[in-house]
């Protein structure tokens, strides 16, 4: 009785593509050259004509550096929740697995709570103030884009 050699898989292991490699700094590529215009663009609405439009009133922004800080690295932030929830979402539809589909609820919940925690977005519901000591910091806003920008380096691999 003669017993047949296991058949070797023809496939190699398939190495990450060099554009899924420049994916996480593109991403944060953009999310900082949309912030730095978003921040221009709110600096340059102030004075008596801003206000009206189609969501109401907008109070006007604080001229400090660190709102300006605040309002590129939330940019950054909402960029890389984007992101996340593409691959993830691409992720459910190829595989149909629970998790990815969790994943994509979580990611979703947090991409909200920052758009709503967005400092434009703010100014159309009261008067924008500096981030103060909590989770508005500039240091929580820096922790908050590793931790994105290291699952989202993860999640390609």
């Amino acid at each position: 009785m003669t017993t047949t050699p296991p058949i070797a898989d023809p496939s190699p292991p398939q190495k990450r593509s060099y554009l899924q490699k420049l994916w996480a700094p593109i991403v944060l590529l953009v999310g900082l050259v949309a912030g730095e215009d978003i921040s221009l663009a709110a600096n340059a609405q102030q004075g008596p004509q801003y206000g009206g439009g189609p969501f109401g009133h907008f109070h006007p922004f604080p001229t400090s550096p660190l709102f300006e800080y605040h309002v590129i690295l939330t940019t950054v932030e909402v960029a890389l929740l984007i992101s996340l929830v593409v691959v993830y979402s691409r992720m459910y539809i190829e595989t149909k697995a629970n998790f990815a589909l969790g994943l994509v609820v979580v990611l979703g919940a947090l991409l909200i709570q920052t758009l709503v925690s967005y400092p434009v977005t703010e100014s159309a519901i009261g008067p924008v103030t500096l981030p103060g000591p909590g989770y508005s910091t500039f240091a929580a806003d820096v922790v908050t884009i590793c931790a994105y920008t290291v699952f989202l380096y993860l999640s390609l691999e």
